[in-house]
């Protein structure tokens, strides 16, 4: 033997010496001298002499080679097979003839919920289905079993222990041994659940075709001609429509419908949908059989097959004609609304101009009237007549607000705008009707407010100006503060602002909350009859800020008080630091007055500059704490408290304190000018502020001040504008169709240039002949005239010119939006509003003809 199988051999002898145990079919294998492999089974058993002593042994050899190679063979035709049936996509099983399976391959595991195939050999479907799909198994395997005939191709279903349904189609053959009995079946089961819920879903879609209430149309196209199309489907709905049968349509073209209305632009626009394979949707005139016309709406979409090659269209159609009268009903009524809604706004802004030009000449000879020589008598009648004018302009300007936003014509505009002025502004506007009600008005801008946003500064003060003036209306004793303060800064570029109106009127019951930003009301009657007005100022404020981006919101008690706020996203920018000199040099303040709201806004203020404060609620206070010796580097004198005002507490810091050089200010109503002015210049009060006091006027005014100049005494003068030193004999047109407006316009620049020649022309055409002959250095030009009309006028004067560029400034009694762009487009260099007073031509003249005009100002 070879020596590998020798040695084998070897220590099986030795085992056999060794041990006395026989070694019985013990299988080995080795190479022969031929090359191939040989298998041998082996038995060995010892021989023993009459002692049991082992002498020898007798070996069998039996040559199993051609066994072994059979068995190799077999048992690699099985793993082949079994490799075969586990990796093929359907599920195979094979059972006995007791119904039990098996085997089972991968795909059958799965499909009955297991893991492995452990979980499914020696079961029978009753122990893995439920008793419905199990007694349908049992059913076939029985047939197969006693008919001997395979059973093939039939669907069926089954729910796995995962509780999910799966659709087969299943086929079952006979197992025979070799005597032709039956022994076993196998199975073969392929998955069809995607096929049949795609054969459900088309089911269910056929049924929703056939039953819709819409059209439905399936056309195909010619593979050789893609632009032909032939109808091969048509529901119930269409047949019902068109009133064509079925077969009336199918093989036909589409364009069936068409007829001599249908709008032919429209069908080549959707044609080039059609030609790119992309969905649509259009409106056109289809035709029914009787050749009625109706209108349908049609959606259009293609289909493609599983290459997605192009192969149908599906339209919806839908009669829209009940739509469509409906619809020209109501676009008629649009053209009727928009044609009343045109002649409502022609209408008022007619009213507006017509009542605007009047109330132009009373408001602004009344105010001249005001600055002249009058008795107390006949000021007191010629400030009724200016506030009663002023009144009956908000009342109008209110209608045309409300008009405009009913119509959607008002727009919100957009613009850099200085936040503290805006605040200032909005407040002495309503200075002289808190002072008049001996109210407390305060301004409380927060210090750490930036300085610049981008609003529409206009309608925010308009909001604020109507909220503050029912503050004060509603307000009897107390205060009312408008208070601007940052919520969050900085968030996506832009920061939100609260602005708020707080009073301690008369307060608002809850349940007239919401009732009060209605149009044309108030909480109940009694406030009209009581305060007036005419209900819009809320609504329209509201509307102002819901344009905006934001909410009116209220906040009351009655009897205790309201605060109205809004919150608006604006982009902001902090503006460049203003620098004050002198201030380092207060360390210490008093501040006098009886609002403690009003103490707290002033040390907010001077607390920014580091500058401690004591304080005082009225003028016997301030005075015991100078009498007990406390220093002051400055006093802040509230005019108006109880107990003792502020001037005759100044009198006694001056006379009987003998405080003659403290540097004292005094903070009081722009409307207590004539009382207080002679005083102030006696007991050297060395500054004035106006309340509600601005932080910049504040600042402004101590660092005049100055500790090292507070013996200087300051002469307080009124404001008053000069007449420059050398006049020249300046040349104006007036143009305007109404006399009085020119009478007011005349007097007003005879005030101011009283050597100036004024021509006059009452259309524009008398315009543009005198500015051909007199050459004016400015023209004041009315927009609404006869014969032509200033727009025009402005434009031919400005077609004339060669060198010199008039300025041209427009006089309009209009409040349309756009006016002022008009007037510029036309050729106008600026734009005054009707009504005006006399400072507002003054500014104009000031602006556009003389360059500077010598002018003190209270310090």
């Amino acid at each position: 033997y070879p020596k590998e199988i020798a040695d084998i051999y070897h220590q099986s002898d030795q085992l056999v010496f060794q041990t006395g145990l026989p070694q019985i079919n013990r299988e080995d294998s080795f190479i022969d001298d031929q090359n191939k492999k040989r298998f041998i089974l082996t038995s060995k058993i010892p021989i023993k002499n009459e002692n049991g002593e082992i002498i020898g042994l007798v070996g069998i050899d039996r040559d199993i080679t051609k066994q072994k190679m059979a068995e190799e063979t077999v048992k690699y035709e099985r793993n082949l097979l079994r490799t075969l049936i586990d990796n093929l996509p359907d599920a195979v099983y094979v059972k006995d003839k007791d119904f039990r399976k098996i085997i089972a391959n991968t795909t059958e595991v799965k499909f009955m919920g297991f893991e492995s195939e452990d979980e499914v050999l020696g079961k029978s479907d009753y122990e893995v289905y439920t008793k419905e799909v199990a007694d349908s198994s049992f059913t076939d395997d029985k047939y197969v079993f006693t008919s001997g005939q395979p059973q093939l191709n039939k669907e069926g279903f089954f729910i796995d222990n995962q509780n999910k349904k799966h659709w087969t189609l299943n086929s079952k053959v006979p197992i025979r041994d070799e005597k032709g009995m039956i022994i076993g079946l196998v199975g073969i089961g392929k998955d069809i659940t995607d096929r049949k819920d795609e054969e459900f879903r088309l089911k269910l879609f056929e049924s929703v075709i056939t039953n819709a209430t819409d059209a439905v149309a399936v056309t195909e196209i010619d593979p050789n001609d893609v632009h032909n199309h032939k109808i091969i489907f048509v529901n119930e709905s269409y047949t019902k429509m068109t009133g064509y049968s079925k077969e009336d349509v199918i093989g036909k073209s589409p364009s069936i419908l068409q007829g001599p209305k249908t709008d032919k632009t429209e069908l080549a626009r959707v044609a080039e949908y059609i030609k790119n394979y992309q969905p649509c949707e259009f409106e056109v005139i289809n035709y029914k059989k009787n050749g009625e016309e109706f209108w349908s709406a049609i959606s259009i979409s293609p289909i493609t097959d599983g290459n997605k090659n192009y192969t149908h269209w599906i339209a919806i159609k839908r009669d829209i004609t009940e739509h469509k009268k409906i619809e020209q009903e109501l676009i008629k009524a649009k053209e009727k609304a928009e044609s009343g809604s045109k002649a409502k706004s022609e209408f008022l802004a007619n009213m507006s101009h017509e009542i605007r030009t009047p109330l132009n000449s009373v408001i602004g000879f009344s105010d001249l009237l005001h600055k002249s020589k009058l008795d107390d008598i006949q000021r007191q009648y010629v400030s009724a007549v200016f506030n009663s004018a002023n009144s009956l302009l908000d009342i109008i300007n209110e209608i045309l607000d409300f008009s405009k936003i009913e119509a959607g014509k008002l727009e919100i505009e957009n613009e850099k705008t200085d936040i503290f002025e805006l605040g200032y502004q909005v407040a002495d506007v309503i200075s002289y009707q808190a002072y008049k009600k001996d109210l407390e008005l305060l301004l409380n801008i927060g210090l750490d407010v930036p300085r610049f946003i981008w609003t529409d500064a206009v309608r925010i003060r308009q909001v604020l100006i109507n909220l503050l003036g029912n503050a004060v209306k509603f307000t009897t004793t107390g205060e009312v503060e408008l208070k601007i303060e940052i919520l969050q800064k900085d968030i996506e570029g832009k920061s939100i602002f609260r602005f708020s109106v707080r009073d301690t009127g008369i307060g608002i019951n809850p349940e007239n909350q919401q009732k009060i930003f209605e149009a044309f009301s108030q909480e109940d009657a009694s406030i009209n009859r009581k305060f007036g007005g005419t209900g819009l100022g809320l609504a329209i404020s509201r509307r102002l800020i819901n344009l905006m981006g934001s909410e009116l919101k209220l906040e009351s008690t009655p009897q205790v008080g309201s605060t109205f706020y809004f919150d608006l996203k604006l982009k902001a920018m902090d503006g460049e630091a203003i620098e004050w000199k002198n201030l380092y040099e207060y360390k210490k303040v008093l501040i006098v007055d009886d609002n403690v709201n009003n103490r707290h806004i002033l040390k907010d203020m001077l607390a920014l500059r580091l500058i401690n404060c004591d304080e005082a609620e009225n003028g016997l206070e301030a005075c015991n704490k100078l009498e007990a010796g406390n220093k002051y580097d400055l006093v802040l004198m509230d005019y108006h408290m109880p107990v003792m005002d502020g001037i005759t507490a100044i009198e006694k810091i001056r006379n009987e304190l003998k405080l003659t050089e403290l540097p004292i200010m005094l903070l009081h109503s722009s409307a207590d000018d004539a009382s207080i002015n002679s005083a102030c210049q006696e007991l050297n009060v060395h500054q004035r502020l106006v309340k509600p006091i601005k932080i910049e006027n504040l600042f402004d005014s101590l660092s005049k001040i100055g500790i090292s100049n507070n013996q200087r005494k300051i002469k307080l003068k009124e404001i008053d504008v000069k007449q420059p030193a050398h006049l020249k004999e300046y040349k104006v047109l007036v143009v305007d169709d109404n006399m009085f407006n020119i009478l007011l316009i005349k007097t007003i620049i005879t005030q101011i240039l009283p050597n100036a020649q004024i021509s006059e022309a009452s259309n524009g055409n008398e315009a543009v002949e005198l500015y051909r002959s007199v050459q004016p250095d400015i023209i004041f030009m009315d927009i609404q005239m006869p014969e032509m009309n200033g727009y025009d006028a402005a434009k031919v004067i400005r077609s004339i010119e060669k060198l010199n560029r008039i300025p041209i400034i427009a006089l309009t009694a209009g409040t349309l939006k756009d006016e002022k762009e008009r007037c510029l487009e036309a050729g106008m260099n600026d734009y005054v509003s009707k009504p005006f007073v006399s400072s507002t031509i003054v500014s104009a003249i000031d602006k556009w003809l003389v360059s500077t005009f010598e002018k003190s100002f209270v310090i």
